[in-house]
């Protein structure tokens, strides 16, 4: 028998941690482990149309997906006692593409909403509205706090 898996999109954000602390949560009652992905997209090498060791934009600190992805399930692990593990996934893509495809193997997706907390606004646009829609399994949608 397979371990259900709840995945979490996970990008950094307060909206994306909530729903990495609600999986932790979850997870025990579902007898399920967590899965937190992280997708990112590939940073050009060069800034093209600029001369050779000319970049107009100053110097591009370099991004560690791995490392931002580890601190996020850190931080939220720590602030919970007992916290399950998590296994910690990094893709180059498109995140509502991967989170749609990883949906085949999981139970449950669980992301976070910057929008303002209408259903009409998550439901139009962006990686939300797109695993709502793609998904093989249910999406829980943890809304931001913040009210505009």
């Amino acid at each position: 028998m397979r371990t259900p898996v709840i995945l979490v999109g996970v990008d950094g954000s307060p909206e994306s941690r909530a729903a990495l602390r609600w999986a932790l949560e979850e997870a025990p009652h579902r007898g399920a482990r967590v899965e937190a992905m992280l997708v990112h997209q590939q940073e050009p090498a060069f800034v093209p149309a600029t001369s050779m060791g000319f970049n107009p934009h100053g110097e591009m600190p370099q991004r560690h997906p791995a490392r931002e992805l580890h601190d996020a399930v850190q931080h939220v692990r720590a602030t919970m006692p007992d916290a399950p593990d998590v296994t910690e996934t990094v893709v180059v893509g498109d995140a509502a593409d991967h989170l749609a495809a990883a949906s085949k193997h999981a139970e449950l997706i669980v992301i976070g909403n910057r929008g303002r907390g209408r259903v009409a606004e998550f439901v139009s646009t962006g990686v939300t509205a797109d695993c709502v829609r793609h998904a093989t399994c249910p999406v829980v949608v943890i809304p931001s706090k913040r009210r505009s």
